[in-house]
C-alpha cells in the first residue's frame, strides 16, 4: 500500500513538472500568418512583410513588419502581441512616401 501511494505521488509530481515545463516554453508564430491577419484588418494596407518566426513567451512577444500602403507609402512598424493574441502597435518608423506618378502621358495635362 505504501509503495502504491508513493507511485501515485511520484506520477502526480512528474505530471505537474511536465505541465510547468511546457507552459513556459515559447510558442512560435509564423510571421506570414500574422501579416495576413493584420492586412485583413486594415483596408489601407496593401502588403506586410513581418519577421518569419515570432517566439511568443509568457509575457508575449515583439515583432517588426514593413508595411506597404495602397497609396505607395512604406512604414516600418514594431508590434507587440500578448498571450491572448491581441496585437498592438508599439513603435512607428519613419514614413517613406512613393513619388507621384503622372496619370496621363500629356505633360501639360497633369
Amino acid at each position: 500500500m505504501l509503495l502504491r501511494n508513493l507511485g501515485v505521488i511520484t506520477f502526480i509530481g512528474l505530471a505537474a513538472g511536465a505541465g510547468i515545463y511546457f507552459a513556459q516554453r515559447p510558442t512560435v508564430a509564423n510571421g506570414d500568418v500574422l501579416a495576413k491577419d493584420l492586412v485583413a484588418t486594415n483596408p489601407l494596407v496593401k502588403a506586410l512583410d513581418c519577421d518569419k518566426h515570432v517566439p511568443i513567451g509568457i509575457a508575449g512577444a515583439n515583432f517588426t513588419c514593413d508595411a506597404e500602403f495602397k497609396n505607395g507609402d512604406r512604414v516600418k512598424y514594431r508590434f507587440a502581441i500578448d498571450r491572448a493574441g491581441a496585437i498592438t502597435v508599439v513603435e512607428e518608423g519613419e514614413k517613406r512616401s512613393a513619388p507621384t506618378i503622372k496619370k496621363t502621358s500629356d505633360p501639360w495635362g497633369d
